[in-house]
C-alpha cells in the first residue's frame, strides 16, 4: 500500500464532517480493501430501537467508496454513482464493523462492495459504482 494514499485516506476521513459525525474509524487500509468500525449512538436508532437503514447505507457508501479510493491515482477523487443496499437483519448492539473491497477497478469506474456486521452477524450488504473524477475545488 502506497503510504501517500493511506495518509490521504485518513486525512480525508478525519476532515469530512459527516464521516466524523458517524464516528467511522479505519482499522485496516490495504490496496482494494478497507475495514472500519463505528460505535453506535442513540441518535442512530429508529423508532423501534434498531439502527436506522440510512446509517447502515451511509457507512456502506463510506467504506466501499474509500476502498475504491485505494485503487485511484492520488491526483483523482471518487464519487458514488450508484449504491444498492440490502438490509439482511436488524442491527442491535454497540458497534458496527464494515468491510469494503473493490471487485473491479477501472480507469474511470470502480465497482466495490461492503459488508456490515453487528455482534458478529451480517446485517447489511451493499454494492456500489464509483466514478473516478478530477478533484472538485
Amino acid at each position: 500500500m502506497n503510504e501517500e494514499i493511506k495518509e490521504k485516506i485518513i486525512s480525508r476521513a478525519e476532515s469530512n464532517p459527516f464521516v466524523r459525525h458517524l464516528g467511522v474509524k479505519f482499522t485496516s487500509i490495504e490496496d482494494g480493501a478497507i475495514e472500519a468500525k463505528m460505535t453506535l449512538k442513540p441518535e442512530f436508532k429508529q423508532y423501534s430501537g434498531v439502527i436506522h437503514g440510512g446509517v447502515l447505507a451511509s457507512l456502506a457508501d463510506t467504506v466501499a467508496g474509500f476502498a475504491a479510493y485505494t485503487m485511484t491515482p492520488t491526483e483523482k477523487d471518487v464519487l458514488t454513482a450508484e449504491l444498492k443496499t440490502s438490509f439482511l437483519r436488524a442491527a442491535w448492539g454497540d458497534e458496527l464493523i464494515a468491510k469494503g473491497f473493490v471487485i473491479k477497478p477501472g480507469r474511470n469506474i470502480h465497482f466495490s462492495e461492503c459488508e456490515i456486521y453487528c455482534d458478529g452477524k451480517l446485517v447489511c450488504k451493499a454494492s456500489g459504482t464509483f466514478c473516478v473524477v478530477h478533484p472538485q475545488v
